[in-house]
């Protein structure tokens, strides 16, 4: 149902201590997406806070100045769905031209950097 050719997921959770160190990397990335025409509309990033409430998800976005969407996985079946990794975990799924979506790369743990994210989004994209 999300419009896209590209869907960025990151899976975390809010008592994760280390999760908050790619916040800053998603939101650029996040940023770059949205004020770029070639990205804006066929790339979407979003999170899922799994085993979090919308209390607890409100707090770490205003702690951490997130950017971008964030979704609530309470009861841990979309983490349950995609193989319970551990978070922080992010998802590259893109969108064949037959509308079939395909999980084209995957990154577990804290990215190095908003350069390593953005070189495996333009990957995938181009």
């Amino acid at each position: 149902e999300i419009p896209g050719n590209l869907i960025i997921i990151e899976v975390f959770n809010t008592y994760c201590v280390s999760c908050p160190k790619n916040v800053p990397i998603l939101n650029k990335l996040y940023s770059a997406i949205e004020n770029d025409p070639k990205l804006n509309g066929k790339v979407k990033l979003f999170s899922i806070a799994v085993g979090n409430n919308q209390n607890e998800v409100k707090g770490y976005r205003n702690l951490h100045k997130v950017l971008y969407p964030v979704l609530t996985d309470l009861d841990f079946s979309i983490h349950k769905t995609l193989g319970s990794p551990r978070v922080p975990y992010a998802i590259f799924v893109k969108r064949s031209a037959k509308g079939k979506d395909i999980v084209a790369d995957t990154h577990s743990g804290i990215f190095d950097s908003y350069d390593e994210a953005m070189k495996m989004l333009s990957a995938i994209i181009k």
